[in-house]
């Protein structure tokens, strides 16, 4: 299977030159996790652009600034195996597709999985890919603090309880983005500094206003914005099964739950791929 059967042809990109902001809108409005960079008027790729960059460095005005310059691509004609070891190896979860240096379509994790591990010919389960370490969340918990967790968890996603300890829902970092608003805040620096000009203004100050636009969570609660049809796996789902649930629900990752309908463990995309790459 190549790569131009699976890849997203219709591609969202920022422009430079240009500031942060629109390219911040944009991953926020289409609720995605990141953004190719080209140069302005063309579609030659410069860079790439996530949301994690926003969040490390929420001062920086031009996009030129924060964008990673050093961007790994893949061509058209490649085989999916190709990508799947760059996802692998790199950790990546969107690739550009690029002809020279022209950007013609994206790749993730989740094309491969959802449209090349859905229609995989094996009845191997998903058992020896489930990670049985899972970072849970109370239902009741304030969105500010569940976006802690998940950063601290290292994770994409939360596992959401309810005051027995039962399943009720997923959190994503998409499910987050979702809610996010941007917003501006002023800041006033007073610099007593003055000039000739100023030889007898005791009192005279520069002062400048600092602009920054932030990512803000508004004030709800795990509850309000979670998935609450969560459609889970066990360790004994084939694994082309769980990957076109991944599919139908439009997700990155699945519950697995017990006999008893007890969480015991998470499976990913991303570790999906290597049973697609073995």
């Amino acid at each position: 299977m190549k790569i131009e059967e699976i890849m997203t042809r219709d591609v969202l990109y920022a422009e430079v030159p240009g500031g942060t902001t629109d390219a911040l809108d944009l991953i926020i409005k289409k609720n995605v996790s990141g953004l190719p960079v080209v140069k302005k008027g063309t579609k030659e790729l410069i860079g790439v652009v996530t949301k994690d960059d926003f969040a490390r460095r929420p001062d920086e005005g031009q996009l030129a600034l924060l964008m990673t310059r050093s961007v790994v691509t893949i061509a058209p004609e490649a085989d999916v195996l190709e990508a799947t070891r760059i996802f692998l190896k790199k950790g990546f979860r969107r690739l550009p597709v690029a002809k020279g240096k022209e950007l013609i379509g994206i790749v993730s994790v989740s094309d491969i999985v959802w449209k090349a591990v859905a229609t995989m010919a094996t009845e191997d389960t998903i058992e020896k890919y489930v990670e049985e370490r899972v970072a849970a969340v109370w239902e009741e918990t304030p969105l500010r603090v569940a976006y802690k967790l998940m950063r601290l968890s290292g994770g994409r996603a939360l596992s959401v309880l309810d005051s027995d300890g039962k399943l009720v829902g997923i959190l994503a970092d998409t499910d987050l983005l979702k809610v996010t608003q941007l917003t501006e805040s002023t800041q006033k620096s007073e610099v007593s500094v003055g000039t000739e000009g100023d030889r007898w203004g005791w009192d005279s100050k520069n002062v400048m206003y600092i602009t920054k636009k932030r990512l803000e969570l508004p004030d709800l609660k795990v509850k309000d914005i979670m998935v609450q049809n969560v459609v889970t796996a066990t360790k004994k789902t084939p694994i082309p099964e769980c990957a076109k649930k991944m599919a139908r629900m439009k997700v990155e990752q699945i519950p697995v739950i017990d006999a008893d309908g007890d969480i015991i463990g998470l499976v990913r995309d991303i570790s999906l791929l290597k049973a697609f790459g073995s």
